[in-house]
């Protein structure tokens, strides 16, 4: 049972098309300037009255019922915030009924319903599903299982639990996912939109849900990742980022000039390190204000050629928004807006300017399309939009203290959708086509729908707050919002914690370097010194971090395709790029956390997640805790950090050492500095691209001229599709854009790689060149790629194989060949010996211990003649000396292969016992070193 109106209303729309509908008397449901255009008027057919007609149950899938309840019997068909799609697949539905209540039955859940109070009203679980019976009156606060969300802002805020009734925090959201199998969402008293997508009347008075009660209740047992799915179908989707955004970021709280934007730029490339993204904060505006919006021209007196030279970089570019005062006076189109908005331009409503009213059209859209409008026309590409503006500034707030109204979701609304409301709005006449994207804080659910997530400024650079975000990036991922991004810096005297910030944000949905004033300021002494402020320039730190931090950088370089493909995943799927444990093995007590509310980040229950659908990220976030140098700033790693990792059921291979195992199991392993605990699913093809020296800026704005698939051992096959579009326009909605397929299948001493592309799009190119690396191989008797045979390179290069022994490796590079062709690389080679497991980590270590030791001077034989045969040296040369012998001598490569585990523990008790003998640090740390290898 239905009402008139709104099967009428649905009848129209399905015949004549929402347009006409929009005449009738009903509702306008459908959304106009959102990514698509969803619709919130659900299908008839999947709506159950009452008979009082004071209830009604919409279910939108069979796991999935909204329940409302009105006294005067008029519901909410509007889109909220947080629900914008109602009109989805009807599933099957049975009602019947007896004297006191109404039975409603789906496949998965069965409602029993006599009235809106508590044990009149219940979800119970059937055919199958768990989930724990929900009963009228209990919520995801009340409910110990929830598996918690994520509030607006880390500002001020360090390490607190995500309970909201703990945390109080704004904005914070309960995990749509629960342990009890159900979730509870209140859509009760929310703004909704109008048919211009607006959220108040010309009075700047909120349209507020019709509805006295409106509930949504999940119902998915421990199927978590369909809960997240489905919520994406009623909230819409989050979007496809830019490519750009998916890379390297820069920003600094620093009064940088034009010259020194480029400085940054250029220093970055000097030394070899990646940058994809830079961000103005603050100092490119005028300065009367916090607020600002027009270019202070003292440090920027051309801006559009400033912004030219970094797209010439193949740079995005962003800048900083504080919105809290309004349109000053000093701003340079103030006189405009006062014209547009027909106000007295010396009395236009509030003390410095226009005032800040979220609720009044006229203003945002002024400040949109005139005063913003003319800086993207310099070149800016997207906004980061700070907080000054509190959480009901703008006349906003209007629904109470639960702030649903609130100026940090619809801003972030506003700018990502006004490209698309522009078009529409001119005719066609403003149409850029480009991706609507912020960097900004969270405004409660929906917000997953305005891409990505800043989380506001560190509270304090402690190894405590660095454990805590990884637990808060990916417990995000239950309400949609898995692109959180932090202030990746570090304190100048503790050049270790920073690199191991570097790492968590290389590993995370954003990685952007920034600061929220530490690194300049009261801190600096004259003349200066490193350690006075905090770091923001990952090569402003001694020679060994700095390779651990380009390290860090490259890796996400490298790993651009594996992360742009896992974007498209979020736009299908709802799953974040951070995601839970519990999402893949919601059976093990060990992917859950052991307390949500104390320690978070301490424990790996709360510190590693899954990276993507293919890795494991179980990040070091303690010190290596080297002892006895106290007061004292360290300019080289001294020490290892032990570290638990909870290895999930099935084969998996460590990235850094290549060490394959075999799960469930926790582990106890002690990493060096170099060192991100990162385990690959056996079997696993993950894409990459080459990064080379020399050419580090800009390569997340290139298309894949060339691919790197990375075959991880442990697999018979496997296969990886790698998405790719242009990476900047909305053109990937109408279906332009491609996948690349990589198979490989094992057969014997046989492996087979295809590679096929389907699809197009604009700007992509006509070849690609392919590389295959083979991790843990042997080398080959026979290559060949698309049946012509390549041959042996020592350095590699087009249509040849080559052979990286520190890695263990076999490489295989084809050459730019036209992608409507099948591409197909063919090895045959021996089986890999046992002894080549976890091969690469400890030759690693071998070269660390002894460059350690030669410091001093004190690597035997390295020096002087040792009587042991120099084991620790003839590891550390033994990558290169296999890299020479796969091409020239299978035989002596195959022996040196066999010899290793020997030769391997005969260095580590030579170290051990020579470390025993001078009991100093520095040999007990090359001892440690080795003892500790996998």
């Amino acid at each position: 049972s239905y009402s008139f109106c709104t099967l009428l209303c649905f009848q129209i729309k399905m015949v004549f098309g929402p347009l006409v509908a929009l005449a009738t008397l009903c509702t306008a449901t459908v959304t106009k300037y959102e990514l698509l255009p969803y619709d919130s008027l659900a299908n008839p057919l999947a709506i159950v009255h009452s008979s009082d007609k004071k209830a009604r149950f919409t279910f939108l899938t069979d796991r999935l019922v909204r329940m409302e309840y009105s006294k005067e019997g008029t519901f909410e068909d509007r889109a909220t915030l947080a629900f914008v799609n109602r009109n989805t697949p009807v599933p099957r539905i049975t009602v019947s009924n007896d004297a006191s209540s109404m039975v409603i039955k789906t496949d998965k859940m069965i409602v029993t319903y006599a009235n809106f109070s508590a044990g009149q009203l219940s979800v119970a679980p059937t055919n199958g599903s768990t989930f724990k019976t929900w009963t009228y009156g209990e919520t995801s606060a009340s409910d110990k299982g929830n598996l918690r969300g994520t509030f607006r802002t880390l500002d001020r805020t360090a390490n607190v639990s995500l309970d909201c009734t703990v945390n109080k925090a704004p904005h914070c959201e309960y995990g749509l996912i629960s342990r009890s199998g159900w979730a509870l969402v209140d859509d009760t008293g929310v703004p909704c939109f109008d048919d211009d997508d607006w959220w108040s009347d010309e009075n700047g008075k909120m349209y507020k849900n019709a509805a006295d009660v409106d509930n949504y209740l999940f119902a998915y047992s421990d199927d978590f990742t369909a809960a997240i799915r489905d919520y994406t179908l009623v909230g819409g989707k989050i979007p496809i980022f830019p490519r750009n955004n998916h890379g390297v970021w820069f920003t600094r709280w620093y009064d940088f000039e034009n010259v020194g934007v480029r400085d940054v730029v250029q220093e970055y490339a000097d030394h070899g390190m990646p940058l994809d993204v830079m961000v103005l904060d603050m100092n490119w505006h005028k300065k009367d204000d916090w607020s600002g919006f027009s270019w202070d021209r003292n440090l920027y007196p051309f801006p559009a050629d400033t912004l030219s030279y970094l797209h010439s970089r193949g740079l995005t570019v962003a800048a900083n928004l504080h919105d809290a005062t309004g349109i000053g006076k000093w701003e340079d189109l103030y006189l405009q807006v006062c014209e547009y908005m027909g106000l007295d331009p010396n009395n236009p409503g509030g003390p410095k300017g226009v005032p800040f009213t979220l609720t009044n059209k006229t203003y945002v859209y002024a400040l949109e399309d005139i005063v913003l409008r003319a800086v993207e026309k310099d070149g800016m590409d997207f906004w980061w939009i700070d907080w000054q503006q509190g959480e009901s500034a703008g006349n906003t707030g209007q629904d109470g203290p639960r702030m649903k109204m609130n100026p940090t979701i619809w801003t972030d609304k506003m700018r990502v959708t006004d490209s698309i409301r522009r078009c529409k709005v001119s005719g066609g006449k403003d149409c850029t086509n480009k991706r609507g994207v912020v960097h900004a804080r969270w405004g409660g659910l929906g917000n997953h729908r305005y891409q990505h997530g800043f989380s506001g400024d560190v509270k304090g650079l402690t190894w405590y707050n660095l454990a805590y975000q990884a637990y808060f990036s990916a417990t995000a991922s239950n309400v949609g919002w898995g692109f959180w991004s932090h202030d990746i810096e570090g304190p100048g005297d503790d050049h270790e914690m920073y690199s191991r910030w570097i790492q968590l944000g290389s590993w995370s949905g954003i990685m952007r370097s920034h600061d929220r004033g530490m690194s300049a300021g009261g801190c600096a002494k004259f003349p200066s010194s490193s350690v006075d402020c905090s770091n923001v320039r990952p090569y402003n730190v001694p020679k060994p971090y700095e390779e651990i931090n380009k390290q860090a950088l490259v890796t996400r370089s490298r790993l651009l395709p594996y992360i742009y493909t896992q974007t498209k995943v979020a736009f299908e799927s709802g799953l974040g790029i951070t995601r839970p444990m519990y999402y893949y093995w919601p059976k093990e007590d060990n992917a859950y956390p052991v307390t949500m509310d104390s320690n978070l980040g301490q424990h790996y229950s709360t510190r590693q997640y899954m990276f993507g659908d293919q890795m494991l990220v179980a990040p070091v976030t303690a010190s290596a805790g080297c002892t006895g140098y106290q007061g004292r700033v360290l300019d080289e790693p001294c020490g290892l950090t032990m570290q638990q990792v909870w290895v999930p059921p099935g084969n998996w291979v460590e990235r850094d050492t290549h060490q394959l195992y075999s799960g469930p199991k926790v582990i106890l392993r002690n990493f060096t500095n170099y060192e991100v605990p990162v385990f690959v699913k056996a079997g696993a093809i993950i894409p990459e691209i080459p990064v080379r020296s020399g050419d580090t800026i800009g390569l997340a704005s290139r298309q894949y001229s060339e691919l790197v698939l990375v075959i991880y051992p442990g697999g018979q096959s496997g296969t990886y599709t790698i998405y790719e579009d242009d990476g900047h326009s909305y053109e990937y909605l109408q279906g332009k854009s491609a996948e690349i397929t990589a198979s490989y299948i094992r057969s014997g001493t046989q492996l087979k790689v295809t590679v096929s592309t389907n699809g197009t799009f604009t700007g992509q190119l006509p070849t690609r060149k392919v590389t295959v690396r083979v991790i843990s191989s042997m080398a080959p008797t026979s290559v060949s790629v698309d049946g012509a045979a390549v041959h042996f390179s020592r350095w590699g290069g087009d249509s040849s194989w080559s052979f990286d022994g520190s890695e263990g490796a076999l490489i295989v590079e084809g050459k730019q060949t036209s992608i409507g062709s099948v591409s197909t690389i063919e090895i045959t080679s021996p089986s890999a010996p046992l002894g080549i497991n976890g091969m690469k980590g400890k030759i690693s270590r071998a070269r660390l211990s002894k460059g350690n030791l030669d410091e001093t001077r004190n690597a035997p034989g390295a020096n002087v003649l040792d009587p042991a045969g120099a084991p620790l040296s003839r590891i550390s040369s033994m990558g290169d000396a296999l890299s020479f012998l796969a091409g020239s001598d299978v035989a002596a490569f195959t022996t040196m292969i066999n010899q290793f585990p020997a030769l391997f523990t005969n260095a580590t008790n030579e170290i051990s016992s020579l470390a025993a003998k001078n009991k100093n640090a520095r040999d007990d740390y090359s001892a440690a070193i080795l003892q500790s290898a996998a």
